[in-house]
């Protein structure tokens, strides 16, 4: 079938050809006007717009042409695609249209070169021009196009714009891909978009009346535009005209004549996003709305791009997002994320089954690589926590194995979006998946520690901790970043990677990442139930100088603290690395010996502190409460801090300071709301003790108000009733706690460093002090003295005591003790009491108290002298403490009980002492010993009186003595003025005697296990020479003890004469049985 070149001209026609063919004629101006509308375009035939005129210049001429004359044959086609021109520059913006324009003037082109020149000789005529120009004729400045770079049509004086003839659209929607030509826009445009385009035709109409174009060509162009207008609504919008506020939206201002009309493309009034992320319900507000941006919504909802809004006016369509990864596009009020960047690169798991305990993984078929099961990093970006709890994004998310090349794993994320219907109650899903191979280089074999510290919720509280150690695994395993974390602390120790960190919050998840710091996978943690609060504790605390205790009062119920574990196990890890890492670095997960956790060790570990100045340390970061386990304990390692009670004040702080913390973590995690703390100390304490203590503990709750969300009530220095001398609290604990009466009573509370003494008659106190002799003295110092026998006594091995003095050796044989004292006692006792140096041991002890009792002796004598005590008699004792468990080992059997021999010796101490009639009172020992004072802080149901008086009790000297030359018999009370230069004890007189009284009640009393000194004689008493020896000995002893004493008297711990004689006397006599 054959095709004319041209259509046929009609039948009526009055043109003719010419009659040579081949040669130029002159034709008047309206020939082609008038060949035009000659042309049968309906005849048989291809149809096709005209392309052989005979100009540089046909395109545009063609169009004014079809546009200015209604008889044009193709005049609907090219109306049509003038229309999608128009329709392309309004709502470039609204779409998103990658269109700009550039300026061609032709004057200035003239002479480059000879197509510039034909281009400006061959302009066309004004005849049908919509605009003048000032100098020049309105043809010679065009812009040109450019659709991604490419023309696609031009200005025109006369029809505004000219759509090129094979222009290439891209994706417009009105451009027909297969025909190659522009269309009407009417059936892709919304409502919104046909009010804007309206309004925008309708200021084009205006702008054409007022550029003096020619009528004529002006009424032609107004029509087309009305009929246009008509076409897009049958009555005018309410939508107002709305313009873009780039003046250069096309890269160019269109400013010749009338195409300033076109030079700003409609702006849409914003609509809510309807890709905004809905948060959960407790993330709205916490951070700025999000964004998702993926070009497959649209097709995913079945929805036109145009109807999809996504920010400031952008929908799909408009949007471009190439503005926005470069930056030319920038949104402060919200953020955005393109949907693929919601994953990680790469899926990293760890190659073990349930590597992650603590986590929270999604449900579903288990992922396996190589035939066993893996624990899955979540390849997510961590920004949806941000949006999502734990919780909800759990439910969310799935993890499904799929077939592939190889292994493969599917990660299906459903998201909450506001929608088109923006309905935030029933949100629009969109749902983004992205398939991973499971490959061997994304395989994690090893497992670090990772912990958070305390495992619960409750209003206010906001300090978490986060702890890490790689296990010396280096690349093998991952390392952390605890998103929101404050402080990160990380450090080397050795071959180990460590990190401390602290969070307001309970972190919701946590980035696993590899040596670069890459993010590579998530950890999501289940948020913890927020703890219902309203109880109230009243807690006890009894720290001393070997053992710390607790006890709470919970509406009348006392019980020693629970020792929670408030662990969250992330990972799994072996206990031989998982334990010791957490007991040195961290908080303990358990509190050991786990049937009896209470009381802890007055031990702190630093290890692994931070580099901050000195007074700003931190509890956990810089020092923790640390637990000794006796077979691995070293009191000697530098991150081992003792001796809390009397010295190291920056290490006491950080011990209080963690036990506080963690006494408020376990309350609060049991719903209290308000801790009233109850705070005990010894009398030995001088007046900057006492001080210092009672501001240290101010300066903590005060502190723990802020972080924990608890109501924390600390007593004052003058607070009778919540803080109080140990001597007290132990007599409440023996009057309600095991119902002894205080009709005539002494109550001893007998540590590691100090016995602090109560005397009390009819439930009122009658004297109260506290003496520095006690357990490390009466036992510790012995045995540090003489190691070997220790070794040889309880069959330890020498290295685990080598190098330890004072306090460190102290120290461990503090855990010794309470570990397996008691069991030593029953099964290797009987085995040891024939061994003389045994026998000299308990000797040693026997001695010191007794000594302690003679002194009480002493004190009955002078209280009743001074009219305080009416009874001229002795008291029973009613002895508690750590300190107490020595008792047992002067005890045939281990066990000290009422019926036991010592108790005859230790009444016979009392007379002595207080020259009052031996009436064999006994000696009580506590059934909890250690537990008295913490307890005894919390009880209240006996009404004791004496408590709460502000008058000074000053310590009895039980021996003379001076004080800056003023001479204090041994029954007068002393008391140091305000500066001590000089205290001096001239002669032993007390002490002697109450060797002798000793030495011959054991004598006489031939108490079981006891025997006197060795050098002692009947009715002779110790040998003259030995004797003389001894005592000098003592002497010296106590000499050097004396320079110590001297300064400020507010920083003086007071000690009586009597007992700084004694513990000179024990000391020479220990020498001497360890052999020095």
């Amino acid at each position: 079938m054959s095709f004319l070149i041209l259509p046929q001209l009609k039948t009526d026609s009055d043109i003719r050809p010419s009659d040579d063919c081949g040669k130029w004629d002159v034709q008047q101006n309206g020939t082609f006007l008038n060949l035009a509308s000659s042309l049968d375009y309906k005849a048989p035939g291809q149809s096709r717009s005209i392309s052989a005129v005979p100009s540089m210049w046909a395109r545009p001429l063609t169009l004014e042409m079809a546009l200015h004359n209604p008889n044009y044959p193709i005049r609907e086609e090219l109306v049509e695609q003038w229309q999608g021109m128009l329709a392309a520059i309004a709502l470039a913006e609204v779409r998103g249209f990658p269109l700009k324009a550039q300026l061609v003037e032709l004057g200035d082109l003239a002479g480059e070169n000879d197509f510039a020149d034909a281009l400006f000789e061959l302009t066309p005529f004004a005849l049908n021009t919509l605009y003048t120009l000032q100098g020049k004729k309105p043809w010679q400045d065009v812009y040109v196009f450019l659709w991604e770079d490419q023309p696609v049509g031009m200005s025109s004086p006369s029809t505004l714009v000219v759509p090129s003839e094979d222009g290439k659209w891209g994706d417009l929607p009105w451009w027909n891909g297969r025909t190659k030509r522009l269309t009407a826009p009417h059936p892709h445009l919304n409502e919104t978009e046909k009010a804007l385009f309206w309004r925008w035709l309708e200021n084009l109409r205006l702008v054409l009346t007022q550029h003096r174009g020619a009528p004529a060509a002006i009424n032609r162009m107004s029509e087309l535009v009305d009929n246009f207008r008509n076409g897009l609504l049958e009555r005018p919008p309410e939508q107002g005209l709305s313009l873009s506020d780039d003046q250069q939206f096309f890269g160019v201002a269109l400013n010749r004549g009338t195409l300033e009309a076109l030079n700003r493309p409609v702006k849409p009034e914003e609509q809510p996003s309807c890709v905004r992320l809905i948060p959960s319900r407790d993330r709205h507000s916490k951070a700025l709305p999000l964004i998702l941006i993926d070009p497959d919504i649209a097709r995913a909802w079945n929805y036109p791009a145009q109807n999809i809004w996504i920010h400031e006016g952008k929908t799909l369509a408009s949007l471009n997002l190439e503005d926005l990864r470069s930056g030319r596009l920038a949104w402060t009020a919200v953020r955005y994320l393109e949907t693929p960047d919601l994953f990680l690169q790469d899926f990293k798991f760890i190659d073990l089954d349930n590597a992650l305990p603590g986590a929270y993984l999604p449900e579903g078929a288990p992922i396996t690589f190589n035939g066993k099961k893996v624990t899955p990093l979540l390849p997510l970006n961590p920004i949806l926590l941000d949006y999502f709890t734990p919780e909800d994004l759990m439910q969310r998310l799935k993890l499904q194995p799929i077939s592939g090349e190889g292994p493969m794993v599917r990660v299906t994320l459903d998201l909450p979006l506001s929608g088109v219907a923006q309905d935030e109650s029933r949100p629009q899903n969109y749902r983004v998946v992205k398939d991973y191979p499971i490959l061997e280089e994304h395989s994690i074999h090893e497992v670090p520690v990772l912990e958070i510290w305390p495992h619960f919720r409750a209003t206010g509280w906001q300090d978490y901790y986060a702890f890490y150690y790689d296990a010396e695994y280096g690349e093998e395993t991952f390392q952390v970043n605890v998103p929101g974390s404050r402080e990160p602390h990380l450090f080397q120790e050795g071959r180990g990677l460590y990190q401390v960190s602290r969070s307001a919050e309970f972190p919701g998840y946590i980035c696993a990442q590899d040596s670069q710091r890459q993010t590579i996978g998530l950890i999501l943690l289940r948020t913890p139930p927020l703890v219902s609060q309203g109880g109230h504790w009243t807690v006890g605390v009894d720290f001393g100088t070997s053992f710390t205790n607790v006890y709470i009062n919970q509406r009348g119920v006392v019980n020693p603290l629970p020792m929670e574990n408030l662990h969250l196990k992330v990972t799994e890890v072996p206990n031989d690395t998982r334990v010791p890492v957490l007991f040195e670095y961290f908080v303990p997960e358990k509190f050991i010996p786990l049937h009896q956790p209470l009381p802890l060790s007055s031990v702190l570990t630093t290890r692994g502190k931070t580099n901050i100045p000195a007074g700003k340390e931190r509890a956990i970061y810089d020092g923790r409460i640390y637990v000794p386990d006796l077979s691995t304990f070293q009191p000697n390692e530098n991150w081992i801090e003792t001796d809390l009670k009397w010295r190291n004040l920056i290490p006491n702080r950080l011990f209080l300071q963690h036990l506080a913390l963690y006494v408020s973590a376990i309350a609060a995690n049991q719903g209290v709301q308000s801790i009233q703390w109850s705070l005990s100390y010894p009398s030995a304490f001088s007046k900057g003790d006492c001080t210092r203590y009672a501001q240290n503990w101010q300066t903590i709750t005060e502190e723990l108000v802020k972080i924990t969300g608890l109501d924390h009530q600390c007593p004052s220095l003058t607070d009778s009733d919540f803080f109080r001398t140990e001597s007290l609290a132990l007599a409440q604990y023996f009057a309600d706690q095991e119902d002894h009466d205080l009709v005539r009573s002494t109550c001893i509370d007998m540590g590691g460093g100090t016995s602090d003494i109560s005397i009390w008659e009819d439930n009122c106190l009658v004297h109260q002090c506290s003496v520095q002799l006690a357990g490390r003295d009466l036992f510790s110092q012995f045995l540090e003295m003489n190691p070997k026998f220790l070794i040889q006594l309880m069959e330890q091995e020498s290295r685990d005591w080598q190098g330890l003095k004072e306090d460190k050796f102290n120290v461990k044989l503090d855990v010794w003790m309470r570990r397996e004292s008691e069991s030593w006692l029953k099964l290797k006792r009987a085995f040891v009491e024939e061994d003389e140096q045994f026998r000299g041991l308990l000797r040693l002890m026997a001695v010191g108290v007794g000594g302690l009792y003679f002194y009480v002796g002493k004190l009955l004598n002078v209280l009743h002298a001074e009219g305080k005590y009416s009874s001229n008699e002795i008291t029973p004792v009613y002895l508690g403490g750590n300190g107490s468990r020595l008792l047992n080992w002067l005890a045939i059997g281990g066990q000290f009980d009422r019926h036991s021999e010592v108790n005859f010796l230790l009444s016979r101490m009392l007379s002595c002492g207080s020259e009052f009639t031996d009436t064999e009172e006994l000696t009580r020992l506590s059934s909890r010993p250690k537990d008295e004072a913490a307890c005894g802080l919390v009880l209240s149901s006996t009404r004791l009186t004496g408590l709460s008086r502000r008058t000074r009790d000053p310590v009895i000297a039980g021996e003379d003595c001076t004080v800056n030359g003023v001479p204090v018999l041994w029954k007068e009370r002393l008391e140091f003025e305000d500066e001590v230069q000089n205290f001096e004890i001239p002669a032993l007189v007390q002490l002697p005697q109450f060797l002798d009284e000793m030495n011959l009640a054991l004598r006489e009393l031939e108490v079981d296990g006891l025997t006197p000194m060795p050098q002692f004689k009947p009715r002779v008493g110790l040998e003259e020479r030995y004797k003389e020896l001894l005592w000098r000995a003592t002497e010296r002893e106590l000499r050097s003890m004396l320079l110590n004493i001297k300064g400020e008297s507010r920083n003086i711990r007071l000690e009586p004469p009597f007992i700084l004689g004694l513990k000179a006397l024990l000391r020479v006599l220990g020498k001497e049985w360890a052999g020095k």
